[in-house]
């Protein structure tokens, strides 16, 4: 295979000004970001700003569950079975414990139940003798689920940060922030989020302030796990949750740390996303949620253990099937090569890990991709999209067609009966086309700044690592470095699809991975030297390492602004003084 970049590369077209105290490069990367100048000093220090209005029918939650605290009514905190959904649950359970209440939590299963709120589990919960039923990270698309809650003597509170439809529950409660009315400016959230906001009213300030550590260690772990930009509130609590997690952790999490092989101290945005995230996410991947939900809640270091260690061997496992739908997803995304977006669906497919299979289709292809797993006569569909298609908004026009559906403009997920799927495939390559006004999406990548050889440095990882937490809408920031010369190359990975080399870029040389990437192996050896665009951070043992985000031969960065990838770019950056080697 021949040494080639992947996506075009897009560099700013100026250098922003930095302001006193703020490194030049640090400014610049916020500057491609949208912020002002006057507004680093304020992004950087994550401080927490004015919340402005609380989410509508968020007083009437607290007051209809301060009313159940008061008579010992039976509270039932209902999750969906994600990272989000579970730490968002454990978040009010602990808070309702805190509280003396009457408190159980409900994780559906699903393979057996599905997403959501479902009639036969509200039902259950009623025989059990409950009488407040509260949401977590669904329940916005629950409108029959709603009536029937009212006539089995439920009152549902409904929490939630999904897409809202045009016709929403009725439900004694909905805090939602997207909803329509909605003041809030706290658009963002995950579940987790809202859930976090109302555990704040319920507990008060002074009793807040002691539980809060936490509880933002759990909100911090869904934000970054579900994918939600880290911005504002966000990347607020993001924070201040990592530092709690880092500085003490539950137990839980402490030994879900232990049991990946990370090292406390050293916890960021990146393990959470790709390390501890897919382990608590794995068990309901896999089938029950249970022991992730456990996981969080417990006190118990033995149980925490044993529970750790299941959720590796489930996350093992989820690590299989992913490869087997990602391969077969593959084969059928290339029967339909100039499809505007991907739809594919088979009966082998677990339904837990198609989101996974749909995520690396859009990376592969550059389109938005639905990959549905078949279960007798209906399929079950996770979608992942890219920047200008509403994923969520185009399954709204498709709801005809739909069992139901819901979701984000990213990700959303749906049910479809099989014999619709075909024109489901069509009337998603018709709405991506007309959302995209007929021009192809080509995969590009952001370049934040050119930097100099010389200026790569564990001084600038330190000046970068301020940008903290990255992830959605806060990505680590990427630098363009030509003519590098790279080393010691191998494969790497279960299936040798990444790479492991040694990049010298100036004076100093660094250890770094390319993702995805095994493939060119033999070409990157015979090439020794490239182009890339890297990110920069530090290892598990403290040194500084170089992820190559993409690469190509030397010129690379040349051709492409022959080509209008790489328009006139802003200043190259160089070191403002000498790097001091020990």
């Amino acid at each position: 295979m021949a040494l080639a970049p992947q996506r075009l590369w897009i560099m700013p077209t100026k250098a922003t000004d930095a302001p006193d105290g703020i490194a030049a490069l640090v400014a610049q990367v916020l500057g491609c970001r949208g912020i002002a100048v006057s507004e680093m000093a304020a992004f950087l220090a994550a401080r927490p700003a004015d919340a402005g209005p609380p989410m509508r029918d968020l007083d009437r939650a607290v007051e209809r569950l301060r009313r159940a605290l008061a008579t010992g009514e039976r509270i039932v905190v209902y999750g969906d079975y994600d990272v989000d959904g579970i730490a968002g649950s454990a978040i009010l359970v602990r808070v309702f414990r805190e509280l003396g209440a009457t408190v159980a939590a409900y994780i559906p299963n699903r393979y057996e139940e599905g997403y959501g709120i479902n009639a036969a589990a509200l039902r259950h919960l009623a025989t059990d003798g409950a009488k407040v039923v509260v949401s977590v990270d669904c329940g916005v698309t629950a409108v029959n689920e709603a009536l029937l809650a009212r006539d089995l003597g439920i009152d549902l509170i409904v929490t939630d940060h999904h897409h809202p439809p045009s016709h929403l529950p009725d439900s004694f409660a909905l805090v939602n922030p997207r909803r329509p009315g909605d003041l809030s400016i706290e658009k963002d959230l995950a579940g987790a989020g809202v859930a976090l906001r109302l555990a704040e009213e319920l507990l008060g300030p002074d009793r807040y302030a002691a539980r809060r550590g936490e509880l933002l260690q759990l909100a911090a772990l869904a934000t970054v796990a579900d994918v939600v930009p880290l911005r504002d509130a966000n990347r607020v609590l993001t924070r201040a949750g990592l530092e709690a997690l880092n500085r003490a952790p539950l137990v839980g999490v402490r030994a879900l740390v232990d049991r990946s092989g990370l090292k406390l101290g050293r916890i960021g945005s990146t393990e959470i996303g790709f390390v501890l995230g897919p382990r608590l996410n794995a068990a309901g991947r896999i089938d029950d949620a249970e022991d992730a939900l456990r996981l969080l809640l417990t006190e118990d270091p033995a149980e925490a253990k044993e529970l750790a260690e299941r959720l590796e061997q489930r996350n093992t496992e989820r690590q299989e099937l992913t490869r087997l739908v990602v391969a077969g997803a593959r084969e059928r995304a290339e029967e339909r090569p100039d499809a505007w977006a991907t739809v594919v669906a088979d009966a082998a497919w677990p339904a837990g890990v198609v989101g996974l299979g749909a995520s690396r289709l859009v990376e592969d292809y550059g389109r938005p991709a639905a990959v549905i797993a078949i279960d007798g006569l209906e399929g079950k569909g996770s979608c992942r999209s890219i920047a200008g298609v509403h994923i969520a908004e185009a399954l709204d026009d498709c709801d005809d067609i739909l069992i139901k559906h819901g979701g984000h403009a990213m990700a959303a997920g749906f049910s479809v009966a099989v014999d619709r799927i075909p024109e489901l495939a069509e009337r998603l390559d018709v709405l991506v086309r007309e959302r995209l006004g007929g021009v192809r999406p080509v995969p590009t990548i952001r370049v934040d700044a050119e930097i100099a050889p010389e200026a790569l440095t564990a001084r600038l990882a330190l000046e970068l690592a301020d940008l903290e937490p990255c992830g959605a809408g806060n990505p680590r920031p990427r630098l363009l470095v030509r003519d590098v010369r790279v080393f010691d190359i191998r494969q790497v990975g279960a299936d040798s699809d990444h790479l492991r080399c040694k990049v010298t870029v100036g004076r100093f040389t660094f250890d770094a991975m390319a993702f995805r990437r095994g493939d060119h192996a033999d070409a990157m050896t015979d090439a020794g030297r490239v182009d890339a665009v890297v990110t920069i951070g530090t290892g598990l043992r403290g040194f500084v390492e170089l992820q190559l985000e993409d690469f190509g031969p030397v010129g690379t960065a040349r051709e492409m602004t022959a080509i209008g990838g790489l328009r006139p770019p802003a200043p190259v950056l160089r070191p403002s003084a000498p790097e001091v080697v020990a």
